[in-house]
């Protein structure tokens, strides 16, 4: 049995390696299960619903045994979690390309056009991140204590929070009363998803030359933080 601590550790799901070591011929088939686990979570889910998952359906979409699952997850809450937990690291790797060292609007222009892409070259992936609770703020998070579980470091959040509060620092953005760092960063956060979700749903077939419309949008929500 592969350790629980290691089990589920969700770098576990993504790395070839452990806590600085390689991982072992077993550990590897371990880590090989568990993604074809997940892909075919993901498959499901994009096909069927979320409703529809099911350990039984997941088994028989990969042949394996219902009960042999519960060697790698918890339960099928625990598929959708590591699933979305697998999207958010995506996300977070297709934002850090952006080049952090260009001017801070041109930087926030990337950043969000690094989310759009994302979500258009990762629908599943995308939709069930944002439709599923499972790596969201708990119910009872006050507004603080939600911020600082979205803007933890190395998060998607935090990199548009960081890029938000280096113009106010810089003095490209203006903050005002009632609309400051969180603020902006919600509006930035509430434009790009927008136009993702429009992009993957109601306007996947729209004849439009949407990188265009996108960099247009853009420019003008950094005018809106400039102040102008």
């Amino acid at each position: 049995m592969i350790p629980n601590d290691v089990r589920n550790h969700s770098a576990f799901y993504f790395h070839g390696s452990y806590m600085g070591r390689e991982l072992t011929p077993r550990e590897r088939r371990h880590q090989r299960t568990q993604q074809a686990i997940l892909d075919a979570a993901r498959r499901i889910i994009a096909q069927e619903g979320i409703d529809n998952l099911s350990m039984r359906g997941i088994a028989k979409a990969i042949d394996h045994s219902p009960a042999g699952l519960y060697e790698y997850f918890g339960g099928k809450d625990e598929i959708i979690q590591a699933v979305c937990q697998q999207g958010h690291a995506r996300l977070i790797e297709y934002m850090g390309r952006a080049d952090a060292s260009l001017p801070v609007d041109e930087y926030l222009i990337e950043l969000g056009t690094a989310y759009i892409d994302f979500a258009v070259r990762n629908p599943d992936h995308f939709l069930l991140m944002f439709a599923s609770s499972a790596t969201g703020a708990s119910p009872s998070a006050t507004q603080e204590s939600a911020m600082e579980e979205m803007a933890m470091e190395g998060s998607s959040f935090g990199l548009l929070l960081g890029a938000v509060q280096r113009g106010i620092d810089e003095g490209v953005f203006q903050a005002r009363e009632g609309y400051g760092t969180l603020e902006m960063a919600h509006t930035a956060w509430a434009m790009v998803h927008g136009m993702a979700m429009l992009r993957l749903g109601h306007l996947a077939h729209f004849p439009m030359n949407f990188a265009a419309v996108e960099q247009e949008g853009l420019q003008r929500l950094n005018s809106g933080l400039k102040g102008g």
